[in-house]
């Protein structure tokens, strides 16, 4: 699941949509790690469906801003506003999560779709940089 695209479209293209084979990370990381990486991606999707976008926008790394265009947190929010306000309930579970280096990997199902978001360490706190299916 990518997704922002105007870089915002492509953010909600990637929460819909699938791609083919996600390749598994390698290790396994700490309780604490999995515990915090668990907690992020359930308020990403549950922010998503309360239509809270400006939080679900504070969840994102400033690579992920860098990496995806997406200039402000402002524009991140009425990117996903103009196309998830209307989009029914996302429904999702965490598959697993792993490490590979200093990113955390969330494998998940959303409304059927297999997907990863991934996260890293940012200011102390796991935040993500990119979500893909």
């Amino acid at each position: 699941m990518r997704i922002y695209g105007l870089a915002l479209p492509a953010l909600a293209a990637a929460v819909l949509a699938t791609s083919g084979a996600l390749a598994a990370p390698s290790g396994e990381p700490s309780a604490a790690t999995r515990a915090s990486a668990v907690a992020v991606v359930e308020q990403f999707f549950k922010t998503i469906n309360a239509r809270q976008f400006a939080k679900t926008c504070n969840l994102m790394s400033v690579r992920f801003f860098r990496e995806n265009h997406v200039p402000d947190k402002r524009a991140c929010a009425l990117g996903l506003a103009a196309v998830f306000t209307m989009y029914p309930t996302i429904s999702f579970r965490i598959t697993g999560v792993s490490t590979d280096g200093e990113l955390t990997v969330v494998r998940t199902v959303a409304n059927g779709a297999p997907g990863r978001i991934t996260l890293l360490r940012e200011g102390g706190s796991l935040k993500i940089v990119s979500v893909k299916g």
